[in-house]
């Protein structure tokens, strides 16, 4: 009887294989405690995040909520013809083309979101405790940038809109505008996705956790999560039944679609650059 040839190796060598195969493998394996711990802490903060930044954008005033105000405003007077100024009370305004940059126009809720999707990336590829705390600022950072980006990019879209001549009965300003913002803060968290992908696969913090990838469809379940379950109380106790089924349902119509073209682009440029880099793949082989 032929003897497995891992026996045939000295025990120190047997368990060095056996440590170095786990460690490089595509899977965290909880039996190491330090993979857990990782997790459920980094789990923990996001949550605890994300609920702080909630509480305060819910009871904060226009001059709390500055630091995301003063950037927007700035980052739109820049690139648009709008030149809005701080009216205390009220945030930044822009009264001769009746712009006003409100709290309800801080865009903090898409950072919520963001940031845990983010945190919810590396959470499940990270396993060093140091590592998840550089990740969950990381991620904070990035959805704090992507946040004022996109909100400039609503506000701006939102001017345009409303000069628009295509208003009718069933086509009003807010239900164009609510779809407006559903189209732009999805696209922008499946940006985000992508780009949380990107730097987890070619850095350094998910050592050892390459292999592991993500299912496409997180992005859109996590929107429709934030979108659509969040809001769901408030709204049932603030604005009534009809306004809170009507939201739910364009909710649950244009996030799919944004989502189904957004997947369909993906491949399509996938496969394209794939088929482009044939030739210079198979220079580099030969």
């Amino acid at each position: 009887m032929p003897i497995p040839k891992d026996l045939t190796q000295p025990l120190s060598a047997r368990v060095h294989t056996q440590a170095t195969s786990t460690r490089t493998s595509g899977r965290i394996n909880c039996s190491y405690p330090f993979a857990c711990l990782s997790r459920v802490l980094g789990a923990l903060v996001t949550l605890l995040t994300m609920l702080a930044l909630k509480r305060h954008y819910s009871q904060a005033s226009a001059d709390q909520l500055d630091w995301i105000l003063a950037p927007t405003a700035k980052l739109l007077a820049w690139f648009t013809p709008a030149h809005p100024a701080y009216e205390s009370g009220v945030g930044y305004a822009d009264f001769a083309l009746g712009i006003i940059i409100a709290p309800a126009c801080a865009g903090v809720n898409f950072m919520i979101m963001a940031f845990g999707l983010g945190a919810l990336c590396g959470v499940v590829k990270i396993r060093s405790i140091s590592r998840m705390g550089i990740w969950l600022g990381i991620s904070m950072a990035v959805a704090y940038g992507a946040t004022i980006i996109i909100n400039t990019l609503r506000i701006y879209v939102s001017m345009v809109l409303y000069n628009a001549d295509i208003y009718g009965v069933w086509v009003t300003i807010e239900r164009v505008h609510r779809l407006a913002g559903i189209g732009l803060y999805f696209s922008a968290l499946w940006m985000l996705f992508i780009v949380f992908q990107y730097i987890l696969r070619f850095g350094t913090l998910s050592i050892g956790a390459k292999a592991m990838g993500l299912p496409v469809w997180l992005p859109l379940c996590w929107y429709l999560a934030g979108a659509a379950g969040v809001p769901l109380a408030n709204l049932l106790f603030q604005q009534g039944a009809p306004l809170l089924l009507e939201h739910l349902l364009t909710v649950s119509i244009i996030a799919p679609i944004v989502w189904g073209i957004a997947v369909w682009c993906h491949r399509l440029l996938s496969t394209a650059w794939h088929y482009a880099s044939f030739p210079y793949r198979s220079f580099i082989e030969r």
